[in-house]
């Protein structure tokens, strides 16, 4: 992959990551409801699957970290239907 492709692929993905971060704060200090919550998982979702489709990360080794990742939320956390 050209290195300006893989650099404007990661640094929307940071600004999605950071616009999903900036959308869960507010629904934790305003009580807002999730629509805007849900547009920005969605563009984070699309950027993961460009990430999948550029092939600069392995989709089964996104899996693998998931499961583990559910394994020590039911260890550590306190979420419900894990």
């Amino acid at each position: 992959m050209e290195n300006k492709s893989l650099r404007e692929t990661l640094t929307i993905l940071q600004e999605e990551c950071a616009e999903v971060i900036v959308e869960a704060s507010k629904i934790l200090r305003f009580s807002n409801d999730g629509e805007k919550l849900e547009r920005e998982v969605g563009d984070l979702i699309c950027m993961i699957e460009l990430l999948y489709e550029q092939r600069i990360i392995d989709p089964g080794n996104v899996a693998i970290q998931a499961r583990e990742k559910r394994e020590k939320l039911k260890k550590w956390s306190n979420i419900e239907n894990l």
